[in-house]
Protein backbone atom coordinates (compact mmCIF):
# COMPACT_ATOMS: atom_id res chain seq x y z
CA UNK A 1 0.00 0.00 0.00
CA UNK A 2 1.15 3.67 -0.62
CA UNK A 3 0.64 6.23 1.71
CA UNK A 4 -0.61 9.68 1.43
CA UNK A 5 -1.44 12.28 3.36
CA UNK A 6 -3.96 15.58 3.39
CA UNK A 7 -3.42 17.54 6.49
CA UNK A 8 -3.50 15.73 9.80
CA UNK A 9 -4.71 12.46 8.05
CA UNK A 10 -3.33 9.44 5.97
CA UNK A 11 -4.71 7.50 3.32
CA UNK A 12 -4.14 3.89 1.88
CA UNK A 13 -3.86 3.43 -1.36
CA UNK A 14 -3.33 0.08 -3.28
CA UNK A 15 -0.79 0.84 -5.97
CA UNK A 16 -2.32 -0.52 -8.92
CA UNK A 17 -5.27 2.16 -8.20
CA UNK A 18 -2.53 4.40 -8.36
CA UNK A 19 -0.72 3.90 -12.01
CA UNK A 20 -4.53 3.47 -13.12
CA UNK A 21 -5.03 7.17 -11.85
CA UNK A 22 -1.65 8.36 -13.50
CA UNK A 23 -2.67 10.15 -16.56
CA UNK A 24 -4.95 12.51 -14.80
CA UNK A 25 -3.72 12.55 -11.24
CA UNK A 26 -0.34 13.30 -9.68
CA UNK A 27 0.57 11.56 -5.88
CA UNK A 28 4.17 12.22 -5.65
CA UNK A 29 4.18 15.12 -3.19
CA UNK A 30 1.67 13.61 -1.29
CA UNK A 31 3.54 10.37 -0.82
CA UNK A 32 4.64 9.91 3.02
CA UNK A 33 7.95 8.86 3.71
CA UNK A 34 7.40 4.93 5.14
CA UNK A 35 9.74 5.74 8.04
CA UNK A 36 7.07 8.51 8.94
CA UNK A 37 5.79 7.95 12.19
CA UNK A 38 1.98 6.80 11.88
CA UNK A 39 0.06 8.76 14.61
CA UNK A 40 -2.03 10.78 12.77
CA UNK A 41 -5.36 9.46 11.65
CA UNK A 42 -5.99 7.07 8.78
CA UNK A 43 -8.29 5.84 6.24
CA UNK A 44 -7.97 3.00 3.71
CA UNK A 45 -8.82 2.73 0.10
CA UNK A 46 -8.90 -1.37 -1.00
CA UNK A 47 -10.43 -2.16 -4.43
CA UNK A 48 -12.87 -5.32 -4.37
CA UNK A 49 -14.32 -7.36 -7.49
CA UNK A 50 -17.84 -6.15 -6.38
CA UNK A 51 -20.30 -4.36 -4.04
CA UNK A 52 -24.09 -5.42 -3.13
CA UNK A 53 -24.69 -1.58 -2.15
CA UNK A 54 -22.80 1.67 -2.31
CA UNK A 55 -22.71 5.10 -3.71
CA UNK A 56 -21.79 5.61 -7.76
CA UNK A 57 -18.71 7.19 -8.27
CA UNK A 58 -20.62 9.23 -11.15
CA UNK A 59 -24.72 8.54 -11.05
CA UNK A 60 -24.90 9.78 -15.12
CA UNK A 61 -21.90 6.96 -15.54
CA UNK A 62 -22.54 3.67 -13.48
CA UNK A 63 -20.48 1.80 -15.28
CA UNK A 64 -17.75 3.22 -13.68
CA UNK A 65 -18.34 1.77 -10.52
CA UNK A 66 -19.28 2.26 -6.39
CA UNK A 67 -18.03 2.53 -2.68
CA UNK A 68 -18.74 1.87 0.67
CA UNK A 69 -17.54 3.40 3.58
CA UNK A 70 -17.62 1.38 6.95
CA UNK A 71 -15.27 3.02 9.35
CA UNK A 72 -12.11 3.89 8.52
CA UNK A 73 -12.46 1.63 5.10
CA UNK A 74 -13.38 2.43 1.65
CA UNK A 75 -14.39 -0.45 -0.24
CA UNK A 76 -14.24 0.21 -4.15
CA UNK A 77 -15.24 -1.79 -6.95
CA UNK A 78 -14.66 0.02 -10.58
CA UNK A 79 -13.73 -0.15 -13.87
CA UNK A 80 -10.38 -0.14 -15.35
CA UNK A 81 -10.81 3.13 -16.48
CA UNK A 82 -8.81 6.28 -15.49
CA UNK A 83 -11.86 8.29 -14.88
CA UNK A 84 -12.63 5.19 -12.51
CA UNK A 85 -9.82 5.27 -10.77
CA UNK A 86 -10.09 9.26 -10.55
CA UNK A 87 -13.31 9.02 -9.03
CA UNK A 88 -12.34 6.42 -6.34
CA UNK A 89 -9.04 8.39 -5.36
CA UNK A 90 -11.43 11.49 -4.71
CA UNK A 91 -14.15 9.58 -3.03
CA UNK A 92 -11.19 9.00 -0.37
CA UNK A 93 -9.73 12.59 0.00
CA UNK A 94 -13.24 13.56 0.06
CA UNK A 95 -14.16 11.91 3.48
CA UNK A 96 -10.23 13.12 4.77
CA UNK A 97 -11.39 16.33 4.12
CA UNK A 98 -14.60 15.55 5.81
CA UNK A 99 -13.14 14.46 8.81
CA UNK A 100 -11.11 16.68 9.16
CA UNK A 101 -13.87 19.31 9.49
CA UNK A 102 -13.17 20.78 6.10
CA UNK A 103 -14.79 21.60 2.92
CA UNK A 104 -13.58 20.01 -0.41
CA UNK A 105 -14.38 22.25 -3.46
CA UNK A 106 -14.23 22.39 -7.09
CA UNK A 107 -11.79 25.32 -7.22
CA UNK A 108 -7.90 26.29 -8.55
CA UNK A 109 -5.17 27.42 -5.81
CA UNK A 110 -1.94 29.30 -5.83
CA UNK A 111 0.02 30.35 -3.22
CA UNK A 112 2.39 33.46 -3.11
CA UNK A 113 4.60 33.90 -0.31
CA UNK A 114 3.24 31.17 1.89
CA UNK A 115 -0.15 32.39 1.48
CA UNK A 116 -2.81 31.03 -0.78
CA UNK A 117 -5.63 32.36 -3.19
CA UNK A 118 -8.43 30.02 -4.02
CA UNK A 119 -10.40 31.06 -7.11
CA UNK A 120 -13.77 29.33 -6.96
CA UNK A 121 -16.34 28.39 -9.95
CA UNK A 122 -17.88 25.88 -12.39
CA UNK A 123 -16.09 24.63 -15.57
CA UNK A 124 -14.94 27.49 -17.77
CA UNK A 125 -14.84 30.41 -15.10
CA UNK A 126 -11.33 30.66 -15.59
CA UNK A 127 -10.05 28.54 -13.13
CA UNK A 128 -6.86 27.07 -15.28
CA UNK A 129 -6.47 30.28 -16.94
CA UNK A 130 -5.69 32.05 -13.49
CA UNK A 131 -3.26 29.18 -12.39
CA UNK A 132 -1.20 29.35 -15.31
CA UNK A 133 -1.09 33.69 -15.13
CA UNK A 134 -0.57 33.15 -11.24
CA UNK A 135 2.35 30.56 -12.09
CA UNK A 136 3.89 32.49 -14.76
CA UNK A 137 4.38 35.47 -12.00
CA UNK A 138 5.67 32.65 -9.31
CA UNK A 139 3.32 31.23 -7.92
CA UNK A 140 2.97 27.71 -6.58
CA UNK A 141 0.01 25.92 -7.55
CA UNK A 142 -1.39 23.56 -5.35
CA UNK A 143 -4.59 22.58 -7.78
CA UNK A 144 -6.39 23.67 -10.40
CA UNK A 145 -8.83 21.65 -9.81
CA UNK A 146 -10.20 20.59 -6.20
CA UNK A 147 -8.68 21.95 -3.12
CA UNK A 148 -9.58 21.27 0.71
CA UNK A 149 -10.12 23.97 2.82
CA UNK A 150 -9.87 23.49 7.20
CA UNK A 151 -11.35 25.63 9.41
CA UNK A 152 -7.72 26.73 10.48
CA UNK A 153 -7.47 28.50 7.17
CA UNK A 154 -5.40 25.68 5.74
CA UNK A 155 -5.84 25.08 2.12
CA UNK A 156 -4.74 21.75 1.17
CA UNK A 157 -3.73 20.74 -2.86
CA UNK A 158 -4.57 17.47 -4.33
CA UNK A 159 -3.31 15.51 -6.96
CA UNK A 160 -6.52 16.34 -9.45
CA UNK A 161 -5.99 18.40 -12.32
CA UNK A 162 -7.52 19.55 -15.60
CA UNK A 163 -4.81 19.52 -17.89
CA UNK A 164 -1.40 18.26 -17.95
CA UNK A 165 0.80 21.15 -17.79
CA UNK A 166 -0.73 21.99 -14.27
CA UNK A 167 0.72 19.93 -11.87
CA UNK A 168 0.43 20.73 -8.42
CA UNK A 169 3.78 21.62 -6.55
CA UNK A 170 2.90 23.02 -3.08
CA UNK A 171 0.77 21.04 -0.54
CA UNK A 172 -0.57 23.24 1.61
CA UNK A 173 -0.45 27.14 2.42
CA UNK A 174 -2.43 29.44 4.69
CA UNK A 175 -5.68 30.98 3.11
CA UNK A 176 -5.41 34.77 1.67
CA UNK A 177 -8.74 35.11 0.39
CA UNK A 178 -11.19 33.54 -1.74
CA UNK A 179 -11.98 34.76 -5.58
CA UNK A 180 -14.97 34.57 -7.57
CA UNK A 181 -13.41 35.18 -11.45
CA UNK A 182 -14.95 37.40 -14.13
CA UNK A 183 -12.98 38.13 -17.45
CA UNK A 184 -12.64 41.67 -17.69
CA UNK A 185 -10.37 44.08 -20.03
CA UNK A 186 -8.16 45.19 -17.06
CA UNK A 187 -7.88 44.03 -13.20
CA UNK A 188 -9.72 44.47 -10.56
CA UNK A 189 -10.58 43.54 -7.17
CA UNK A 190 -13.91 44.23 -5.66
CA UNK A 191 -14.98 42.77 -1.68
CA UNK A 192 -17.81 40.23 -1.50
CA UNK A 193 -20.30 40.59 1.27
CA UNK A 194 -20.06 37.02 3.40
CA UNK A 195 -23.22 36.05 1.96
CA UNK A 196 -21.55 36.10 -1.64
CA UNK A 197 -18.60 33.94 -0.08
CA UNK A 198 -21.19 31.54 1.61
CA UNK A 199 -22.99 31.07 -1.93
CA UNK A 200 -19.81 30.92 -3.49
CA UNK A 201 -18.57 27.95 -1.48
CA UNK A 202 -21.59 25.79 -1.45
CA UNK A 203 -21.93 26.08 -5.08
CA UNK A 204 -18.32 24.13 -6.14
CA UNK A 205 -18.59 21.65 -3.08
CA UNK A 206 -18.46 18.55 -3.02
CA UNK A 207 -21.02 16.49 -1.25
CA UNK A 208 -21.91 12.55 -1.14
CA UNK A 209 -24.11 10.99 1.11
CA UNK A 210 -21.33 8.23 2.21
CA UNK A 211 -19.58 11.60 3.18
CA UNK A 212 -21.86 11.33 6.46
CA UNK A 213 -21.93 15.35 6.22
CA UNK A 214 -25.53 16.73 5.99
CA UNK A 215 -26.75 19.76 3.68
CA UNK A 216 -26.85 22.03 7.62
CA UNK A 217 -23.22 20.48 8.34
CA UNK A 218 -21.89 21.68 5.11
CA UNK A 219 -23.50 25.01 5.24
CA UNK A 220 -22.38 25.81 8.99
CA UNK A 221 -18.71 24.59 7.82
CA UNK A 222 -18.72 27.03 5.10
CA UNK A 223 -20.94 29.61 6.72
CA UNK A 224 -17.88 29.58 9.67
CA UNK A 225 -14.90 29.77 6.42
CA UNK A 226 -16.91 33.11 4.68
CA UNK A 227 -17.08 35.03 8.07
CA UNK A 228 -13.35 34.25 8.69
CA UNK A 229 -11.55 34.90 5.15
CA UNK A 230 -12.80 37.27 2.80
CA UNK A 231 -14.04 37.03 -0.48
CA UNK A 232 -13.68 38.97 -4.04
CA UNK A 233 -15.08 39.44 -7.45
CA UNK A 234 -11.51 39.23 -9.67
CA UNK A 235 -11.61 40.53 -12.85
CA UNK A 236 -8.91 40.67 -14.93
CA UNK A 237 -7.52 39.88 -18.59
CA UNK A 238 -5.80 36.63 -19.78
CA UNK A 239 -2.25 38.53 -20.12
CA UNK A 240 0.74 37.96 -17.73
CA UNK A 241 0.09 41.32 -15.95
CA UNK A 242 -3.09 39.58 -14.22
CA UNK A 243 -0.45 37.27 -12.63
CA UNK A 244 1.91 40.14 -11.25
CA UNK A 245 -1.42 41.69 -9.84
CA UNK A 246 -2.23 39.21 -7.93
CA UNK A 247 1.34 38.35 -6.76
CA UNK A 248 1.81 42.45 -5.60
CA UNK A 249 -1.60 42.22 -3.64
CA UNK A 250 -0.42 39.45 -1.65
CA UNK A 251 2.47 40.30 -0.60
CA UNK A 252 0.80 43.81 0.31
CA UNK A 253 -1.37 41.83 2.52
CA UNK A 254 0.76 39.74 4.09
CA UNK A 255 2.96 42.38 4.82
CA UNK A 256 0.14 44.23 6.99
Amino acid sequence: MVRLRLGDWSIQVEPSLLVLAAPRCDVERFQSPSEEPRSMPELRLERVPTLSTGQLLNPRYPTLGSYQVEGDLIRLACSQSVLAAELGLRAAFLLATVRQGGVLLHASSVAFSGRALVAVGPSGAGKSTFARLARLAGGALLSDEVVALLPDGRVLGTPFRSDPDLVGTAREALLGGLFSLVHASSESLEPLAPAAGVSLLLSQAFRAPADGLTQAELLQRVAGLASHFPAYRFSFRNHPEAGGFLRHWCEDHAAR
